[in-house]
């Protein structure tokens, strides 16, 4: 598989439409630039390095997470960068580099760089720190069960995500067969949003999504998911987590935990994660992860 390139959104599309045959060949989307962003805070000239994937959350939700870093620079005192990337190999490195503070991070990424990165808080969405990925196609499609997608195209999000490839992955391993082998055509779209919407619009017949991602549309977006059909969820993993590097010094570690894990009993920022679908923020165990772990090693068995 090729490593996430800069190719755009309209480019791929003309290339699936195109390109006729059993291609197996897989395209990647770029749709964005990365960007720092800073927080307005005069106070203290020392700051909170914090990076976040767009695949992540749909796009529109960004505006949400920059209040809530607005929220916690006037908390600490302190300058707060937002650091955006494309991929979670890319946030992971600024992990591994200690070239960031703390990052939101998905599950795969977490387990993929536990070496370098600390479990921090984790949110919880509907009364529990868990979440699933889903397996969607449009509401038109022929296909009924996850193994009718063969031949077809399909889409994953991030090759470091549970819900965007991993899951998918292991469940073609167990079928004795692979994604290259079994799709007629893959796309990285790097955004979760992106798949949702080349498969409701007929680009792609099939792609693997994370269920918060789906839902948080169905809620504030539901014409972008009227025309699509779940095929297949997977059992409950433990949800995206926040982390932080390791050299953050254990008095802000506790600061900003104390923050993040209070701001559903506050007024502004509560509201900020009811805009996000979150209940609140929690620390949490790492054992929270040990099914995503087994899954893995099935994978690698």
């Amino acid at each position: 598989m090729k490593n996430p390139g800069v190719i755009s959104f309209f480019i791929v599309v003309f290339v699936i439409v195109a390109c006729s045959g059993p291609s197996r060949d897989a395209y990647e989307v770029d749709f964005t630039d990365s960007i720092d962003v800073v927080s307005d805070n005069d106070q203290d000239t020392t700051a909170i390095r914090v990076a976040i994937a767009t695949v992540i959350s749909p796009r529109e939700s960004f505006v949400y997470y920059q209040e809530m870093f607005n929220a916690l620079a006037i908390h600490l005192g302190r300058r707060v960068e937002f650091k955006q990337r494309t991929t979670y190999e890319e946030v992971n490195e600024l992990l591994a580099q200690n070239l960031v503070d703390m990052a939101f991070v998905c599950s795969g990424a977490y387990i993929q760089g536990a070496d370098y990165m600390e479990l921090l808080f984790v949110p919880v969405v509907n009364g529990k720190p868990l979440y699933r990925g889903y397996v969607i196609t449009h509401k038109n499609s022929e296909v009924q069960r996850f193994e009718d997608f063969e031949g077809l195209t399909f889409t994953f999000s991030d090759p470091l995500c549970f819900t965007g490839s991993l899951f998918v992955d292991l469940r073609l391993h167990q079928l004795g067969t692979n994604a290259e082998d079994f799709f007629g055509e893959i796309v990285y779209s790097l955004s979760h949003d992106l798949s949702i919407q080349m498969v409701a619009r007929n680009v792609i017949d099939g792609a693997a999504v994370n269920g918060l991602i789906f839902d948080y549309m169905a809620t504030y977006r539901p014409g972008y998911v009227s025309d699509l059909r779940i095929v297949e969820k997977t059992s409950a993993g433990g949800i995206p987590p926040v982390v932080n590097s390791l050299l953050m010094p254990r008095a802000l570690r506790s600061e900003i935990q104390s923050f993040f894990v209070d701001m559903h009993k506050q007024e502004e920022t509560g509201k900020i994660l009811k805009k996000i679908l979150v209940d609140k923020f929690v620390l949490a165990d790492d054992t929270l992860y040990d099914s995503l772990r087994e899954m893995k090693e099935m994978l690698w068995q």
